[in-house]
């Protein structure tokens, strides 16, 4: 598990990430609801942060989440072997990948369990209604596997 919070672990990363969020809630078709960092298990040298967004579309057809890398060189200030990853997705989208259990929405649940794992950094009306559907969730999952 991640040891703390990932803007805390990468403070290099928050500022750019504002940015595109404030850029995010401007959006009409697709604003922003949730944005949260988060530590999975995996490749704890990198930033992951996670985005609900509007929309009805599936962003990604294939049995997972929208994950996108980005590497040193893109615009945020990294170290080499260094990556920040991006998961997108919507309400509707995000509800089916609890209910089947994609791998990326039970990286997210699993983040949630702990509150040193993740930091919400951005929660509008629709996105708290996601969060507390998120942790129900995550709290539920963990009642059951214990």
């Amino acid at each position: 598990m991640a040891e703390n919070w990932t803007t805390e672990r990468f403070p290099q990363f928050e500022a750019p990430i504002r940015r595109l969020m404030e850029q995010h809630r401007q959006l009409e078709d697709e604003p922003l609801h949730l944005a949260i960092s988060y530590g999975p298990p995996r490749e704890q040298q990198d930033s992951f942060w996670f985005a609900v967004i509007g929309g009805t579309d599936s962003m990604n057809p294939e049995g997972d989440l929208f994950e996108s890398t980005f590497l040193p060189g893109s615009g945020f200030l990294m170290s080499s072997g260094q990556k920040l990853h991006l998961i997108l997705t919507n309400w509707q989208e995000l509800q089916e990948a609890v209910r089947q259990g994609w791998p990326l929405a039970m990286e997210i649940l699993l983040a949630l369990r702990s509150p040193t794992d993740h930091k919400v950094l951005y929660a509008d009306k629709t996105g708290k209604k996601v969060l507390t559907f998120l942790r129900a969730e995550a709290k539920r999952r963990e009642a059951v596997r214990g």
